[in-house]
């Protein structure tokens, strides 16, 4: 498959709010070594990407200006360096693929065609039931899930509350709790998201009608939850802190959330690191293709409104997963 000699690409000049992405022609790229060329079909929306365009992740200080945003995606394969076997891969040329870059690969994917590792590459499953656009938005959000899930060290019998149960990871994270043998797991969300929730296997607490700290009392006895695992952060950390029973865990999905309030009370108080591999992409499509791990898209929304696209992640209350479209 021919690469063109430009591509469309969506990236920023300038640190700041969504007007600064700004849709352009670029040169194409080629690929490096140990690298797969791909042609992009949709790419993923995710917090991380806001706080690199804002400059408020640290990862940000990666970047070199003007810079592509964006962490994760599918495409088909269009070549790959010398270096790379992609028969022996599976992912010969015209193989859609799905992936998320690496913390360090400040490279973005907003892009038609991406220069990617193949390490951090894997087919996507043929699958009756599964969208094969949706593998845009499979990868970061699935990755982070299967993580926390491992840091959380869920043990057979555990209760477990979910704070954000409707958002990309958290509608992962709610199969996955109980898959690994939690016995109930509640999940906060919108009262509207009630039943989404209710779907995956949790039970509801709508933060919107409800004390969510009273409802864990009253479920619990007073008892508290074995784990948490929060997806907000910033409001919810400190008071989830008081509902965790004796010997509990938590996980908190931001990186640059502060544990200390957690540690020195002697709390497990785990961030989760990103840490892409082909064992775990093949792990999430199998699981995804045979619908154990059920994906939901919010919105495909073209590259021209990749930054309509921000402005809804910053409102913190998107449902399921965004993505922009580049076919």
């Amino acid at each position: 498959m021919s690469v063109p000699a430009t591509i469309r690409a969506a990236r920023i000049h300038a640190f700041g709010g969504p007007e600064e992405l700004r849709v352009e022609e670029i040169p194409a790229p080629t690929a490096g070594p140990g690298e797969v060329l791909v042609r992009v079909l949709t790419a993923g929306l995710n917090p991380l990407d806001y706080k690199m365009r804002d400059g408020s992740s640290g990862k940000a200080k990666l970047l070199t200006l003007p810079a592509v945003l964006g962490r994760e995606m599918t495409g088909t394969v269009l070549g790959a360096a010398e270096d790379v076997d992609l028969d022996a891969l599976g992912t010969a040329v015209g193989t859609q693929v799905f992936g998320v870059r690496g913390l360090d690969d400040p490279r973005g994917t907003y892009a038609e065609v991406i220069a990617m590792p193949a390490a951090e590459l894997a087919p996507v499953p043929e699958s009756s039931t599964t969208d094969p656009l949706a593998a845009g938005g499979l990868a970061l959000a699935g990755v982070t899930a299967l993580v926390t899930i491992e840091d959380a060290r869920i043990r057979e019998g555990d209760t477990v509350l979910i704070h954000g149960g409707t958002g990309g990871v958290g509608q992962l994270l709610i199969p996955l709790a109980l898959q690994a043998g939690a016995s109930r797991v509640w999940a906060t969300g919108r009262a509207a998201n009630a039943e989404r929730i209710t779907e995956l296997g949790g039970v509801p607490i709508a933060y919107d009608e409800t004390d969510w700290e009273a409802a864990i009392d009253e479920a619990t006895e007073s008892r508290g939850v074995d784990v948490v695992l929060d997806t907000h952060y910033f409001t919810t950390f400190a008071p989830s802190l008081d509902h965790l029973a004796e010997g509990g865990r938590i996980v908190v999905l931001p990186s640059l959330a502060d544990l200390s309030p957690a540690t020195a009370r002697g709390i497990d108080a785990r961030i989760p690191s990103l840490a892409p591999s082909r064992e775990r992409l093949d792990r999430l499509a199998a699981a995804w293709a045979d619908g154990t791990l059920p994906l939901e898209v919010g919105e495909i929304l073209p590259l021209d409104d990749v930054a309509r696209g921000h402005e809804q992640l910053e409102t913190g209350h998107t449902r399921g997963k965004l993505l922009v479209d580049l076919r």
